[in-house]
Order: structure tokens, then sequence, then C-alpha cells
């Protein structure tokens, strides 16, 4: 079944289970109400004309189902907001399939105009490949296949395991969508980890603190003894004389109890939230992949304990209540009793919840990728290889063009030439052509499958320069700031790192036969390096180059034509130099000259 109709028929399913739990939570309310009802006028008449004890049993059972209902209601509403959850999902997948228009989050803040190849290749921001991947709840999640996409890996092992994972994933579309809408429905703060990370690097206050530790137990039970003898003899100084003592220790203990409560304070939800994917990812059959089940052994120890921090945690909670605060604290210590079980929890955990959150957030992001594979059934997991660098693709496109739209083209760089120089003219593809490369290369270093009929590649550092910016504020001229990024990309071939180079228009900022000469020299001067790359550009005379190097370099291009006063692209690449220029046609037929 094509994903557009998977979404249709999801879409339809959950709109009836949508509108069965809403119909669900009326009833609940009315029935809350009832039994409210029911057990009020009850209690009325038997207190108000005192019924024999028989009587007691409708206010009892009104009571019961006063409980019963309000714990039903939510449950309800918990099932309900996952459901509208799910239904949201699905809306915006079926969106993003029909009409290559993402509403998922862009990835804004992580755009950074320094990066090797980010804003080159359209990463993040709006229509970007982060919104069309982003499949995350977390924000641990988003972070990470923020910090994916930045630095993809470079081991061929690595990606394998990740292309499996992938493929494990990619059917999985029930649980793949359960675990995006539980991971929004987490709600992640930016404080939450940041404070339960703090919180667990502070040092133990109290369990080492074995006097406090008897105290507590002996203290609470005297004064319960004192309270009893109390009732019998009506002494009521050695109860005084121990609730005195509990006060006093829980005021000399007020300090570090309240600063380990800020830490930890309102963290029930997160953490229960939490524990559900923890189980959810625990309870999925996975094969024989290897990668997944060590995130399961992980995640079955993880789940059960997140959700007894969850349980500590909003005890800790209800010491702001005053019924805690007063009788509870008094008697039995609770704030002390709470510390003592969470650190507890502490020592026994510590050193491994870190990582529990690292499944999550890495869950979510193969997650991404292999909903961008369901989403592409048409798309290959690439062939790794490890050397020599090389990258070869048929029928290549770029993934963020609709596939009615998109005109594939054939690659090849390693295997022939070192270093590709494409000439036409303007509009005429070379851009597109370059970013289509340089996108798919990403999406095979990230264990994701490429828009292509094969793809065989290495995995490198990509390094771009095709949108320099200037910058006022940092006095940057534009020039200034493209030899910076040239700058940059020799320093890291000169550290002998293999790197994949894409050029776009270079030296924009000179003169013609100045920038000529500089990107001549600037082209023999990377085939010095262990380097692949390729260069746009309109100096034709770059050309020359495959003559001067046959063995490196190689010359294609990109072709318009003019026909009955009109201008046609076909978008393909061919070999050898551009011959067509459109530039004054194109004025003239706008009436600028």
């Amino acid at each position: 079944m094509h994903p557009k109709e998977v979404y249709q028929q999801k879409i339809a399913q959950l709109q009836v289970q949508v509108a069965a739990a809403r119909r669900k939570s009326v009833w609940l309310s009315w029935g809350r109400l009832a039994a409210f009802l029911l057990a009020a006028i009850c209690g009325y008449f038997y207190f108000h004309w005192n019924l024999p004890l028989a009587w007691s049993l409708p206010c009892l059972a009104g009571l019961g189902l006063f409980v019963y209902s309000i714990a039903q209601y939510q449950k309800n509403e918990d099932d309900l907001n996952l459901l509208k959850t799910l239904l949201d999902l699905n809306e915006k997948e079926l969106l993003q399939a029909t009409t290559y228009r993402s509403t998922f989050e862009d990835g804004s803040d992580f755009i950074d105009d320094q990066h090797d190849f980010a804003g080159d290749l359209d990463v993040f921001g709006p229509a970007s490949l982060y919104q069309y991947i982003n499949r995350t709840g977390t924000l641990s999640g988003r972070e990470l296949l923020a910090a994916t996409l930045r630095k993809p890996m470079a081991e061929v092992t690595a990606i394998v395991s990740t292309q499996q994972v992938v493929q494990e994933l990619t059917g999985k579309v029930e649980f793949r969508q359960l675990l995006t809408a539980q991971a929004i429905l987490a709600k992640e703060g930016k404080e939450d980890k940041p404070s339960l990370l703090y919180w667990l690097d502070l040092p133990l206050e109290f369990l080492q603190q074995k006097g406090l530790h008897l105290l507590i137990w002996a203290s609470p039970a005297l004064l319960l003894v004192s309270l009893i003898l109390f009732m019998y003899t009506g002494n009521f100084m050695p109860a005084f004389i121990f609730l005195v003592i509990n006060w006093a220790v829980l005021l000399w203990n007020i300090k570090k109890v309240n600063n380990q409560h800020q830490w930890m304070s309102n963290k029930e939800k997160i953490l229960h939230k939490f524990a559900v994917l923890l189980k959810l990812i625990e309870k999925e059959p996975v094969g024989n992949i290897t990668l997944l089940k060590q995130q399961q052994e992980i995640a079955a120890e993880a789940g059960h304990a997140l959700h007894r921090l969850g349980r500590i945690s909003n005890a800790l909670d209800q010491r702001v209540n005053v019924l805690v605060a007063i009788v509870l604290n008094s008697i039995f210590l609770y704030d002390l009793h709470t510390i003592f079980n969470l650190e507890r929890w502490k020592v026994r955990y510590q050193h491994k919840a870190v990582g529990w959150f690292d499944v999550i957030a890495q869950l979510e992001v193969w997650n991404s990728l292999a909903t961008f594979a369901f989403n592409h059934p048409q798309y290959t997991f690439p062939v790794l290889q490890e050397s020599p660098a090389m990258l070869e693709a048929t029928s290549l496109g770029h993934p963020l063009i609709p596939e009615n739209e998109c005109v594939k083209n054939h690659a090849t760089i390693g295997q022939k030439a070192q270093f590709l120089i494409i000439t036409g003219s303007n509009m005429s593809g070379k851009s597109t052509f370059q970013r289509s490369v340089g996108t798919n290369l990403l999406l095979a270093m990230c264990g994701a499958p490429v828009c292509a009929a094969s793809f065989t590649c290495s995995p490198v550092r990509m390094m771009t320069s095709m949108r320099i910016k200037d910058s006022i504020a940092k006095h940057t001229s534009y020039f200034q700031a493209e030899l910076q990024r040239l700058q940059r990309i020799i320093e890291v071939l000169q550290s002998g790192e293999r790197v994949f180079i894409i050029l776009d228009e270079i030296l924009k900022g000179t003169n013609s036969e100045d920038k000529l000469s500089g990107s001549r020299s600037l082209i023999e001067h990377f085939l010095q390096y262990n380097c692949l790359g390729m260069i746009a550009t309109h100096d034709l005379e770059l050309g020359s180059l495959e003559t001067a190097y046959p063995a490196q370099i190689r010359n294609y291009c990109f072709e318009s034509t003019i026909r009955e006063d009109h201008l046609y692209f076909d978008y393909l690449i061919r070999e050898g130099i551009a011959r067509n220029k459109n530039a004054t046609f194109l004025m003239k037929q706008m009436d600028i000259i």
C-alpha cells in the first residue's frame, strides 16, 4: 500500500476513535456528577435522619463510583490526547506526502552559517531537510537529530548498522507513530533533563548518615507509642517531647531537603512519559538487529527505574500539601523518608541514567530516518565502501523536489576524475545538481535511503562554499567571508582528512581575470590533497584544466536552448563545456534592456 493510502486509512480510523473517546468523556463526566450527587444525597439523609448503619452503604457506593469515574475519566482523557496527537501526525504526513509541504518543526534554531555545509544544503530552517525528516518529540531527540545531520557518521560499519536499524523500523508504522506521539506528549521542557542530570551529580547528603537513618524510624515509632499512652493515661508530655524532636530534625535538615526538591520538583509527569517510551521500545519485536537489541536491553531496566523515580518525585512534591507538611511530617518525618528513598535510587542508578535518556533520543532519530524511508519506497539504500574514495550514482534527484518535477541525473566522481568542473548558463541546473549530490551524500552517511536508482560512496567530510554571506556586525565583506571559507577548507585538507568539496561560482568579488586565475590555482591546489569535489562556474576557460589534468579533472555542463523566442531547459548533465548563453536574452524578455 502506498504511504498516502496508509495515512488516509489511519486518518479515517483515528477520526472515528477520537469521536468515540469524546463521547465517552461526556458520559464519564455525567457519571461522575451522578455518583457525587448519589453520595451527597445519601450522606445527607444518613446523617440528618440518623439512619441505621446499612443506609451508609449507598453513600459509600456513591463515593466509590465517584473515585472510579474520576480515574476512568483521566484515563480516557489520556487516551483521547494520544489519539488526537496520532491524528494530527497522520494529517501532517498526508499533507507532506501529497504536497511536499512539511509542517513539522524545522530546526531553525540550529541554523549556522559558519557550518561546513548545512547552510548551503538547506539542512535546517523552513523547507529544509531537517523539517522533511524530523519526527522527534522530545528536546533531546530533536537535538540529536540535528547533531546527526551536522556531523554524520564517518565509519562504514556504523553506517551499515544504522541502515539495518532503519530498514527494520521502516515497516513498523504503528510503533513508529506511537513513539513519536508519546514523545510529543512527554512535553519535555528545556530544564527537565539538565535539572535531572544536575541532581544526579549532587553529592549524597543523607544516605551516609547512619544515625539519622536510625532516628527517622525510631522517633516516629516512639511518638506513636506515646500517643497511644496519651489516649489511656492522658499524659501528653512524652508525645510532645517526640514531636519537638521530630520538628528539630526536620528543621535541621530543611535546607538540604529544599535543595534536592528544587531540582526534582514537578518531574513526575515527564519521568512517567519517559518510562512509557522506554517500555514501548522494550516491548517491540526487532528481530536480530544488534543495535536495537542493545537499546532494548537498556530500556528494560530503565523503564521500571524511571517509573519508580517518578513516584518518588511525586511523593516529594506532596510535601507542599498542608496535610503532608503538618501531619505526616510531624508524626512520620515524611520529608526525610522521601529523601532517603531518592538517594537510594540515585546510588543504584546514577551511572546508568544518562544513557537511558540517550536511548529515547537515539530511537527518535532512527524513527525519523525510518519514516523518511517509508515515505519514499522508491528510494534506495546506498552501498558504502571505505576506499578508494568515490561517489557514483544513477538517476540521482533532490529529495526535497516533488517526484513529478524532479529531473534525475547520473554522477560519477573519483573513478574517472577527482574533480568535476560544471559549466552552464543561468538557471540551467548547476546548483541544484550540486545540492542533489551533497544532500544525498549526507543522507547516505546518516544511514538513510537516497533519492537515486543506485548510489555508491565513501564516507567523507563534506565542505561547501555556495551561499557566502557578508556581515556588517563582524565587519566582514562578501569577498573576505568567501576567502575565510576557502581557507578553512585548505586547513582541513592539510590535516590529511578526506574531504568532498562543493563550490559554486567562487571569487565573485573580484575582476574576471583575477577570478579566473584564482579559481584555476585553487583547483590545482586541491588536486594535491585527499579530496573529491566539483565546482560550478560561468568561467568557460576553466574547462582547459581537463586538458592539463586529464586523469584528475573532467568537464560537465548544463545547456539551455532558445526556440521560437522561448528559453528551454532540460536540466540534464552532459560531458563537455557549455556553449549556450541566456543572460542577454532574459534581460530582453523582461524589458530590462
